[in-house]
């Protein structure tokens, strides 16, 4: 399979080969992997069972934890947790900036404003992480804010069902730097549907991008809706640090919209 890395370079995204199986053993749950701009650096989330805080004799809980991962000499080593959250929340769905120093994740910590927020935290250098900050409520609802997704260098996706829109999950867009979060843009009737909507995906090699639903026919089934976009729009926007996603989305003279769903494998 291929993950994709945020380029350092262009803010593009860039595919590496990781073998999943090495890299993320004997787990109940898959969830998307994301590298570094160089490729040796991989954060994931999987999920395992504990004991919850009260109930001695209380069953196991399912919960999500975050995992970082080095490559060294082409192999895959020091995996370990990354402690973002308390022990008993969970944290998943992480994505890291171009420049490898803030990671974005979502989780139902205490202090959420609803079930699962945005959250934010900043990677040191000797790869430990700072405390996590909520992304506050021009992002973040009183129910589900998840898959939260870096294009560029400060435009992050995210799916809500806490906002109104289409229906289920939509995708948002909003602009989050150093020190400002801007207000939260429904990407609109063109990528959402009343299904659920997750996420937006660009091709490596621009033209070519996905949403990724549970719409159709198959309800229930994650697909991935493609759309085209036209070479010289994915040249003049794709290969800036920063744009202004909706500047391709929303217009309608840029973007062609397929029918087509095509099933995750």
């Amino acid at each position: 399979s291929e993950y994709f890395a945020n380029n350092s370079t262009s803010g593009k995204r860039k595919a590496y080969p990781v073998n999943l199986e090495k890299l993320n053993p004997e787990n109940v749950y898959e969830s998307p992997i994301v590298l570094t701009a160089d490729g040796n650096t991989a954060y994931f989330s999987k999920s395992i069972y504990q004991k919850p805080l009260t109930g001695i004799f209380s069953k196991k809980e399912l919960v999500h934890k975050i995992y970082q991962a080095k490559k060294e000499n082409g192999e895959w080593k020091n995996i370990r947790e990354i402690a973002v959250c308390p022990k008993y929340s969970s944290a998943l769905h992480p994505t890291v900036s171009y420049d490898g120093k803030r990671l974005f994740f979502a989780s139902d910590m205490p202090g959420s404003y609803g079930d699962f927020d945005i959250y934010v935290a900043t990677v040191h250098n000797d790869g430990s992480l700072g405390i996590a900050k909520n992304l506050g409520e021009k992002v973040n609802t009183k129910k589900n804010d998840l898959y939260p997704n870096l294009v560029g260098a400060k435009t992050l996706l995210f799916a809500s069902e806490g906002r109104e829109g289409e229906g289920g999950l939509d995708v948002f867009m909003v602009d989050v730097d150093q020190k400002h979060v801007g207000y939260a843009i429904n990407l609109g009737s063109s990528i959402n549907s009343k299904e659920d909507d997750f996420t937006v995906r660009f091709k490596t090699d621009g033209g070519m991008g996905y949403v990724v639903s549970n719409r159709g026919k198959s309800k229930g089934d994650v697909h991935q809706v493609a759309f085209s976009i036209d070479n010289n729009v994915a040249t003049e926007y794709l290969d800036k640090k920063e744009f202004d996603i909706s500047e391709i989305l929303n217009n309608e003279l840029k973007v062609d919209y397929t029918t087509s769903l095509y099933e995750d494998e």
